[in-house]
C-alpha cells in the first residue's frame, strides 16, 4: 500500500511539474515572438543583450520536452534556416516530436527546405510530398506539392514531376501554385 502511494504521489508530482515547466517555457516564447516575427533570429536563438529573453536555444535546452519546447524546435530550426545555418536547422526539424500535427508537418517541409538548398532536389522532393500527405487540412499542401514538382523536375524526375503538377491541378484547381507549375509542365511536354 505505502509503494502505490508513493508512486501515485511521484506521477503526481511529475505530472505537476510537467505543466509548470510548460508554462515556464510558454512565458519564455512569448518573450521571444517579437524578435522572431522581426526576423532578428541571431537574438531569437541567443536571446537579447538585455537579459529580457534567454533566446530560443536556452528554451529549448531546458524544455523541449514539453509541448511548447517542441514549437520551439520549430522556431529555432527556422531561425537556423533563415541565418543559413543548414545543419543546426535540420538537427531541431528532425528533433521535434511534439504531437502537434501543423508543427510535424512544418518539421517535415523544414527537412525538405534545407535539402533543398543543399540542392539534393531528390531529397528535397520526397520529403515535400511527404510533407503533402501528411495531414490534408494543412493548408500549405498545394504550395508541398508544387515544390515537390519543382524539385523533382530539378531532379531530372520527369515523371514524378508530372504526376505531382497532375495532383496540384486536379486536387487544388484554384491554386495560385497552378500558373507556376505550368512553366515547368511546359518544359515537361517538351
Amino acid at each position: 500500500m505505502t509503494i502505490l502511494v508513493i508512486a501515485i504521489a511521484g506521477i503526481i508530482l511529475l505530472k505537476n511539474k510537467r505543466e509548470a515547466d510548460n508554462e515556464k517555457a510558454a512565458v519564455e516564447m512569448s518573450k521571444i515572438q517579437q524578435l522572431y516575427s522581426a526576423g532578428n533570429y541571431k537574438q531569437s536563438i541567443n536571446g537579447d543583450s538585455l537579459g529580457n529573453s534567454k533566446g530560443l536555444q536556452n528554451l529549448v535546452d531546458e524544455y523541449g520536452s514539453t509541448e511548447n519546447g517542441e514549437a520551439a524546435k520549430i522556431m529555432l530550426a527556422n531561425s537556423y534556416f533563415n541565418l543559413r545555418d543548414f545543419d543546426n536547422a535540420l538537427k531541431y526539424y528532425k528533433d521535434y516530436s511534439g504531437s502537434n500535427n501543423i508543427l510535424k508537418v512544418a518539421a517535415e517541409a523544414g527537412f525538405a527546405s534545407v535539402s533543398e538548398a543543399k540542392k539534393n532536389y531528390e531529397e528535397a522532393a520526397k520529403q515535400f510530398e511527404k510533407a503533402a500527405n501528411m495531414d490534408k487540412e494543412n493548408p500549405f499542401v498545394d504550395q508541398y506539392i508544387y515544390y515537390s514538382a519543382k524539385n523533382y523536375f530539378r531532379a531530372d524526375k520527369n515523371a514524378d514531376s508530372k504526376k505531382m503538377l497532375d495532383r496540384l491541378k486536379q486536387d487544388f484547381p484554384k491554386s495560385k501554385y497552378i500558373a507556376e507549375s505550368e512553366k515547368f509542365r511546359v518544359s515537361l511536354v517538351q
